[in-house]
């Protein structure tokens, strides 16, 4: 029987689908976050502003107390920020492919 030898882009490759995978992973974590502190600073602009587009802001996201409702729209924005982070991963992918 012949035995299987890896060949060194097919490791290459691995280690570098590996990699967009971790910062995909890592990209999303940070845009949630990122969304997360950014909605408490809604209130803050408002009351800079006198506006009140932030508050009406949160009280759509917070669904009027309804948790399926809330649970939809926290799923959505965590879909959000994963597709957001997919575009800068391969964006940066293709950037740095350029400069090669």
């Amino acid at each position: 029987m012949p035995e299987k030898t890896s060949s060194p882009t097919a490791a290459g490759s691995i280690a570098r689908t590996v990699l967009k995978t971790l910062c995909t992973v890592v990209l999303t974590v940070l845009l949630i976050a990122a969304l997360r502190e950014g909605l408490h600073l809604l209130l803050w602009v408002d009351a800079k502003t006198g506006l009140h587009a932030g508050a009406g802001l949160l009280q759509i996201l917070a669904a009027d107390g309804d948790a399926k409702q809330e649970q939809v729209i926290a799923v959505g924005l965590m879909l959000l920020c994963f597709m957001l982070a997919l575009v800068l991963v391969r964006w940066s992918e293709r950037l740095l492919d350029r400069r090669r």
